[in-house]
């Protein structure tokens, strides 16, 4: 194993495996046309993006300075960082979480709220009080409390505290209806939380409260053109569209549709839109099949019509206005982009979209039988180079771990492809986008029947011939670096790994976590005991293989002292440690010149490795 020489092909392909495949975000529709967030390409930073078709070249336009970065850190993942009120777009700077207001004709952004301290997400206009409705979120740690809020750039009215976290709201399209989710500490919502509904006045205070607990999951509540309620719930052991209406006491909850699927991935953010219902009798579903994303028209009980935007495999978000349909997708043959769909003839459009080769490594679907004889699947991405043997192997394990791999392009598979490597994605047992109890098999198993699935999946490609044995490589992000380490601890399969700000001491990540995820690890592995005896830090005798360790100086959900830790405990058994730090990262590495930096440095650690067995 080699690297080709240096020039402008190999420089042009680290630029481009920079760019993140799903760098647009936080869709949403307006008399002004359409509003999304897109990462800059050369800074990472998050910035305000417009079009509509009155605009003098028909193209978008960046409307946001370039030093803003936008994002909100609620729960440590954020999610619904933008919204639009009247003439003004008002979105969440990342560093300081001050509201900025955006003239939507052009023109400065200015601070519109702060509050010291606080953190905002899940923002949703409330047009009839020209107000603003937000989840906010003040302190630290398991001392953070958070509540339902109203602001309009000069007050802020408390519409509801008590409960430990806060989905974001939903706003009836006649103002006087809300609805939101909430749920409690210990759990994650995608394990239970409730549906609540409130009566608004003409001075927006709420009446009338009403709720529903399923006993299960209940994820975004989103009103018809008709003020009816919808919302998914996997109570059924899917997440599934359900009418809700009725009063307080006599609840009527109705499912819609037949089709057995998730129509929602796991809610890491707040503000995730993947069902709206533009009309009364329209509705547009989304539904995953084998792990892809459909979408499809249906019509006001949830029965199926046409499909629509065919060619994705992801939807990040759904908005419409003015009998269009607005969607940002990803697929296997192209990286996110921004479509609208005329929801009487069905005619497609692009509006924006993410630079894509022109040919695209497509994913094959396979799977592996494991130890309860459930099939793991994953999506197998060939290599380009030309050769008799098979090719060496780059096996990715998503984060969460309740996240999952989408078949969808990604600039960095295509880097890898490119450089003679096939890369598998797998979903292992725990991940999303395959009902309830396939999500559930990961409770108390975590570090166990991942690294069992990885191992089999692995093995099932290396039969058939698909990858050779002797250069079997691995890497995962967060969660799926627990796994990646574990895995390295357990079997000498692979030749090394990476682990990207990956969890290596679950009992010190229990105590330094934020709340969002502060009881997570009991469910996912038990006990006190259990959390060391399954954390890599506390296996270390079992470690031979070389493993690259990557971290942000500011990360807060997987702190830095861990990834330090683990690498100088390695080290002074033997092992090869490389780690690489960060200064300006928090969990994630984002910005563009540290992810050439992290590439370039993880395929070289992985020639390097692989380079003494031919």
């Amino acid at each position: 194993m080699t690297l080709p020489p240096a020039g402008e092909p190999h420089d042009d392909l680290l630029r481009r495996a920079v760019l993140p495949a799903d760098g647009l975000a936080d869709l949403h529709a307006a008399a002004r046309g359409v509003l999304w967030l897109a990462a800059d390409p050369e800074t990472g930073r998050r910035r305000l993006w417009q079009w509509h078709d009155r605009l003098e070249d028909g193209r978008p336009r960046p409307l946001s300075p370039e030093h803003l970065d936008i994002a909100s850190r609620l729960n440590g993942y954020g999610g619904g960082s933008l919204a639009c009120l009247g003439e003004h777009a008002i979105f969440v700077e990342a560093d300081s979480q001050t509201l900025h207001r955006q003239p939507l004709s052009g023109g400065e952004a200015r601070p519109w709220w702060a509050r010291h301290g606080n953190r905002y997400g899940g923002l949703t206009p409330d047009p009839h009080r020209r107000r603003l409705l937000a989840v906010e979120e003040s302190g630290h740690g398991r001392d953070a409390s958070q509540r339902l809020v109203a602001l309009d750039g000069e007050h802020r009215q408390v519409l509801d505290a008590g409960a430990d976290f806060y989905g974001a709201p939903a706003l009836s399209p006649c103002g006087t209806r809300l609805a939101w989710v909430e749920w409690d500490l210990g759990v994650m919502p995608w394990q239970r939380s409730r549906l609540r509904q409130a009566r608004l006045d003409a001075r927006g205070r709420l009446h009338d409260l009403t709720h529903w607990d399923a006993g299960a999951a209940i994820t975004q509540p989103r009103f018809t053109a008709a003020n009816g309620l919808i919302v998914l719930s996997d109570h059924g052991g899917w997440w599934q569209p359900y009418r809700v209406t009725g009063r307080a006491g006599a609840l009527d909850v109705r499912r819609l549709g037949k089709r057995q699927a998730d129509h929602a991935s796991t809610p890491w953010q707040l503000g995730e839109c993947q069902h709206l219902w533009p009309t009364g009798d329209q509705g547009v579903l989304m539904a995953f099949e084998e792990g892809a994303a459909r979408i499809r028209v249906t019509d006001g009980q949830g029965r199926e019509h046409a499909p629509i935007l065919r060619d994705a495999a992801r939807l990040v978000g759904l908005a419409h206005a003015d009998g269009w349909l607005y969607a940002i997708t990803q697929g296997a043959r192209h990286a996110a982009r921004l479509s609208r769909v005329n929801l009487t003839t069905h005619a497609e459009e692009t509006l924006f979209a993410l630079p894509t080769p022109e040919h695209p490594p497509l994913p094959r679907t396979l799977q592996a039988t494991v130890a309860d004889g459930q099939r793991v699947s994953a999506f197998v991405y060939a290599s380009t180079a030309a050769s008799t043997r098979p090719p060496p192997l780059i096996v990715r394990v998503h984060g969460g771990p309740t996240s999952a791999s989408y078949p969808v392009f990604d600039p960095l598979v295509h880097y890898w492809t490119q450089h003679g490597f096939a890369v598998a994605d797998i979903n292992p047992r725990g991940s999303g986008n395959a009902g309830r109890a396939y999500r559930e098999r990961l409770a108390g198993e975590w570090g166990r029947s991942d690294v069992e699935d990885v191992i089999a999946l692995t093995t099932s490609l290396v039969a058939r011939g698909l990858a050779d044995p002797d250069r079997l490589f691995v890497r995962g992000q967060s969660a799926g670096g627990f796994t990646v380490l574990n895995l390295l601890a357990t079997s000498p399969l692979f030749r090394a790994g990476a682990s990207l700000y990956g969890v290596t001491d679950a009992p010190h990540l229990a105590t330094r976590t934020h709340r969002f995820e502060s009881g997570y690890l009991d469910w996912l592995l038990g006990d006190a005991h259990t959390q060391r005896v399954r954390s890599p830090i506390h296996r270390l005798d079992a470690f031979t293989t070389p493993v690259i360790f990557f971290q942000g100086n500011r990360d807060s959900v997987v702190v830095p002292e861990q990834t330090l830790a683990m690498a100088e405990a390695l080290r002074r058994r033997g092992v090869p440690a490389r780690v690489m730090l960060f200064d300006d990262e928090g969990h994630g590495i984002r910005q563009p010149h540290n992810r050439c930096r992290m590439i370039a440095a993880e395929l070289q650690f992985f020639v390097e490795q692989g380079d003494g067995q031919g």
